[in-house]
């Protein structure tokens, strides 16, 4: 008879549910005995009851270590029902009879308060019993009302004025209310609680309950101060999955406020800063605190706001320390560095290019004008008047970073034009950085020479002649059953132990076998990873130990217990799984790099000498000088960035951009430059490598191979080890050389067309390229075709990016953490 079961009370979200749902049912069965055996039974009801008398509980010194081991396996028992029990349990924990939310933020405040007041009681003469009550609740009245603020509309600036005063009262009672003016213990009880919280808010309704709680958030934030690295990124995970939900951000700059005034700051943010430059030694650590200030700051929409925040760290010494953090060999660090500051907003940058535009335009102008009043008044005078004038002009342009005769550069004199051209926005080059680059040899005055620019006037003047520039629209584009058997280690590492032994689905003592004997074919490396999460920590081993010399039968332990201690017995365990791990890993990691440093090679190669590149390069030159020089003098170069700019600037009537033009010019005049594109080799693929991420990969094989050979002096009887080596420490060598030339080639790519090599990754060089060639074939296809409104339309949309807001709902917070973290 075939029995259905139904697995919907098990608390998955939508999408695990459908796939569970796929099972057969013998498949599913097993599944729902693990749910079983692993699930705590006791209702809400008993953990609540315990953790109230832990914080209740007043107790001496004395007790205080062994409340906090009681109440740290409370939590931990209480978290795993959390996450595992299904849905109506986490309900019921929740609900307005039991209040578990509050109770856990009240075991949170509590257990941060303790070591700080047990200090300030003795520096203030006073006792454990002395916790000033009145002024407590002043600070959780004074959170209400702020919450209360906050959702009935109050400005910020009123939130935070109101906050400073409310807690300058509070200050005043007394030393001993500066209930976390000392960083709290690094004591597990603090972590598991905030794990608890962690699987409260992935429900709906717990997060809910989470982001409308006047002191939740608060306290989460608040455990910042605790000594343990791992603790303080778990709290900058969760705060910044609420960042990204909608009206998260308030909250979270609300949090850091109370914590400012709570933590005695000078500044918002201080002790996050301080703790993230300090504490230098755990990389988690350090790319939750990069990640976390990513989000805070560039998931504002508000121009002005961004930069007002992207100031509070500057101020804080957050962009020297991230030049000394370039050079980290953590890829996942390297990737928030490098996303922070991708979207710095270059205030200086903005203002100037703001000035260079305006007040060129201006001063022009006025000389202008100031001709046009003087020959009305003074006819006679007009002609000598408008050589001044004239000459005034040339002046002003011959004094700014326009050209210097140190150089050994010809000086180029301005381009007098018809009708006032737009300005081709792009950033020049200085004299001194054209040395040695391919604008040393371009000759965009020979270009304009072989033209006809009448036409082009034409098709690009602007629209109102004399208007000055409207600079309102500069922005930047802003571009989630007990086991009845002893177990002496920990019960998370046991349950995930004995996923991972069943999945393997092998002999445990085969298993420990084939590491020894460095058995490749018997463990898979996705098998090895997992087993290398399991190796057993001294005060694991010395408990098992034990309990074997103490003659103790090893019958009586579990299963997951009895691997650990034969697992713990193989000499050099961790030696061991690395040296198998790498050399599985090795085949495939060089097959990964060398198509990537061969991309790089040729793309860099073909890219330097296209002499047809060249060519397309100096009639771009030419353009942007025609269009600028006689208001901004004339360039000998442009950053190659600048080539976005061609699909920007458009015609006067907007029906084609000034590549369509380009393109056209070149189909008529150059038609040997019209496939220029043909010349340049694996631009694409290029464009999609991190070089430095494959430099980092070399050096992993290199010390992989390090770590072999040191094995294989210690076992130099284990043929696999002595073959391994022999038949691949060449072809590593080879590697390493291609790495060399790859570097090489690219640097000197990159320094030829202007660029720095240092500060310019491929994936943000090679793409300029295929941006244009791709721009360009579009354009070619459709030479002397309008582009459609509708087109338009859609092309600037694709290019508006806006900061994805979040919704709650069951599982959203899990997906917003594995989100910001890949």
């Amino acid at each position: 008879m075939t029995t259905y079961i139904n697995c919907s009370y098990m608390n998955l979200p939508p999408d695990k549910l459908k796939l569970l749902s796929q099972y057969d049912n013998d498949k599913k069965w097993e599944l729902v005995c693990d749910q079983e055996r692993f699930q705590v039974k006791s209702p809400p009801s008993t953990y609540l009851t315990k953790i109230k008398s832990f914080y209740q509980d007043q107790g001496g010194v004395s007790r205080r270590k062994k409340r906090i081991q009681d109440a740290t396996q409370v939590l931990k028992n209480l978290e795993i029902s959390l996450r595992t029990n299904h849905i109506g349990w986490a309900q019921e924990f929740l609900n307005e009879h039991n209040n578990g939310l509050d109770v856990l933020v009240e075991y949170l405040s509590h257990a941060q308060s303790d070591v700080s007041f047990e200090v300030d009681s003795v520096e203030n003469g006073g006792t454990l019993s002395d916790r000033g009550k009145p002024a407590e609740r002043s600070m959780e009245d004074l959170t209400k009302s702020s919450s209360s603020s906050h959702s009935h509309g109050v400005s910020r600036a009123a939130l935070f004025t109101h906050v400073s005063f409310s807690f300058h009262r509070i200050t005043t009672l007394g030393s001993k209310i500066h209930r976390k003016s000392h960083p709290s213990n690094q004591r597990d009880d603090v972590h598991v609680c905030i794990m608890c919280l962690r699987a409260i808010m992935n429900y709906q309704s717990g997060f809910n309950q989470v982001m409308t709680h006047p002191r939740c958030v608060n306290e989460i934030t608040l455990s910042l101060n605790s000594k343990n690295p791992r603790t303080k990124a778990l709290v900058l995970e969760l705060l910044a999955a609420v960042c990204l939900v909608r009206g998260g951000h308030d909250i979270i700059l609300s949090a850091f406020d109370n914590f400012k005034e709570v933590s005695k700051e000078r500044n918002r943010f201080e002790k996050l800063m301080e703790y993230f430059i300090n504490d230098d030694s755990n990389i988690d650590f350090m790319v939750a605190c990069m990640q976390f200030i990513n989000i805070v700051v560039h998931s504002v929409e508000n121009m002005n706001f961004r930069v007002h925040l992207q100031y509070e760290f500057t101020h804080l010494g957050l962009d020297k320390y991230l030049e000394r953090l370039k050079q980290t060999e953590s890829e996942k660090l390297q990737v928030q560095i490098q996303a922070y500051l991708d979207n710095v907003l270059d205030v200086g940058a903005l203002l100037e290019d703001a000035e260079n535009r305006g007040g060129v335009l201006d001063h022009v102008d006025e000389l202008q004008q100031h001709n046009v009043e003087v020959r009305g008044r003074q006819k006679k005078y007009s002609q000598q008047l408008t050589v001044v004038s004239l000459k005034q002009r040339n002046d002003f342009f011959n004094h700014c970073s326009f050209f210097s005769v140190s150089s050994g550069l010809k000086g180029k004199k301005p381009i007098q034009t018809k009708f006032r051209m737009p300005l081709l926005n792009w950033q020049a080059l200085k004299p001194n950085q054209i040395t040695g680059t391919i604008f040393n040899e371009l000759d965009d005055e020979q270009i304009l020479g072989e033209l006809n620019m009448e036409n082009f006037e034409e098709q690009f003047k602007t629209r109102a002649q004399g208007n000055p520039t409207d600079l309102s629209n500069i922005k930047k584009k802003a571009v989630q059953k007990a086991p009845s058997k002893t177990s002496l280690i920990d019960a998370n590492k046991a349950k995930n132990l004995a996923i991972t032994l069943r999945k393997g689905g092998m002999n445990p003592s085969i298993i420990c076998t084939a590491i020894e004997t460095y058995d490749q074919q018997a463990l898979s490396l996705d098998f090895l990873e997992l087993l290398e999460h399991f190796i057993p920590s001294d005060f694991e081993m010395k408990l098992l130990l034990n309990y074997e010399k103490d003659g103790r039968p090893l019958e009586e332990l579990t299963d997951e217990d009895r691997f650990i201690l034969r697992f713990g017995k193989i000499p050099r365990l961790s030696q061991r799984i690395n040296t198998l791990t790498f050399m599985g890993n090795f085949p495939e990691t060089v097959k990964r790099l060398q198509p990537q440093l061969n991309s790089i090679i040729a793309a860099s190669m073909s890219i330097k000498s296209s002499t047809k590149l060249k060519k397309i390069l100096e009639i771009v030159l030419a353009f942007g000088n025609y269009m600028n020089s006689s208001k901004r003098g004339a360039a000998y170069g442009f950053r190659l960035q600048s080539l976005d700019l061609l699909l920007e600037t458009k015609s006067t009537d907007r029906s084609q951009t000034l590549l369509h033009f380009i393109t056209s010019i070149i189909q008529e005049k150059y038609s040997d430059l019209a496939n220029f594109h043909t010349d340049l080799h694996f631009v694409d693929k290029a464009a999609l490598v991190s070089l430095d991420s494959i430099l980092q990969d070399i050096r992993a094989l290199e010390r992989g191979m390090e770590m072999t050979k040191k094995e294989f002096l210690v076992q130099d009887d284990c043929p696999v080890l002595k073959e391994f080596i022999k038949t691949n420490s060449e072809q590593l060598e080879s590697l390493i050389k291609d790495s060399k030339t790859a570097q090489e080639a690219y640097a000197s790519a990159v320094e030829y067309f202007g660029e720095n090599p240092k500060t310019t990754q491929p994936a943000m060089f090679f793409p300029m390229f295929g941006r244009f060639i791709k721009a360009y074939k579009v354009r070619t296809s459709h030479c002397f075709l309008i582009m459609p409104q509708m087109d338009l339309i859609a092309e600037l949309k694709k290019r508006q990016v806006k900061p994805q807001v979040r919704e709650g709902k069951d599982g959203a917070l899990e997906d917003i953490i594995t989100g910001t973290l890949t």
